[in-house]
């Protein structure tokens, strides 16, 4: 009878364990390197608040900064998953991936369609190619770019059926469109048809 109260209790002790484990997880601001910057900016905008004109900024532009930096804040303070990306396009998606915990620099990956990258794994950016046609992105002409996502944030790529452009499902507040030089990892220069015969490798889910 003992004996099967101790294994009841293990058993209890395991489920407890098992459900609970996801508490355990350390939200992004604890551990992303983008949690101190944007702190740190966010504190400067806010006491820049009193004498907008010394900021460099409008009133209206130094509010919107603001609300973009604060739901960037939120949004590392609340989210335990490195930033994640979705392919709905219909054809391979160009990422820029990363294994946080092996401390090994971002390589450029291929997402198949209807894909979504591993939880366990950064989706740092979008590569985005020279003839990209981005729905609300004003983009370099004939050179490849870089959607910077920040970690935490969740991407979901389309293409819209009436322009053909691609299209992503993500606060704006969240990305950052960088040129090849802003980045340290390697950027070719890739046209939309060379990523459309990659065979998809992105670790996923």
């Amino acid at each position: 009878m003992k004996a099967w109260k101790m294994m009841l209790f293990v058993l209890l002790l395991l489920l407890n364990f098992a459900v609970a484990q996801p508490s355990w997880a350390d939200k992004m601001s604890k551990i992303s390197p983008d949690y101190p910057l944007v702190v740190q900016n966010l504190n400067s905008l806010l006491m820049a608040r009193n004498n907008p004109e010394q900021s460099g900024y409008t009133p209206e532009e130094l509010q919107q900064k603001i609300a973009a930096l604060q739901l960037q804040k939120q949004t590392l303070e609340t989210s335990e998953d490195w930033a994640s990306c979705q392919n709905e396009t219909g054809r391979p998606l160009a990422i820029y991936s990363r294994k946080p915990e092996d401390a090994i620099p971002n390589s450029l990956y291929y997402l198949g369609n209807r894909q979504t990258t591993d939880e366990d794994w950064d989706c740092d950016a979008v590569y985005l190619p020279n003839d990209a046609q981005v729905a609300g992105l004003n983009l370099p002409t004939g050179e490849p770019a870089i959607l910077k996502l920040v970690d935490g944030a969740r991407l979901v790529a389309r293409i819209n059926p009436t322009t053909q452009q691609m299209q992503f499902d993500v606060p704006p507040a969240l990305v950052e469109v960088l040129k090849p030089e802003q980045v340290t990892w390697p950027v070719p220069n890739l046209a939309q048809a060379d990523i459309d015969i990659q065979t998809p490798n992105a670790p996923n889910d």
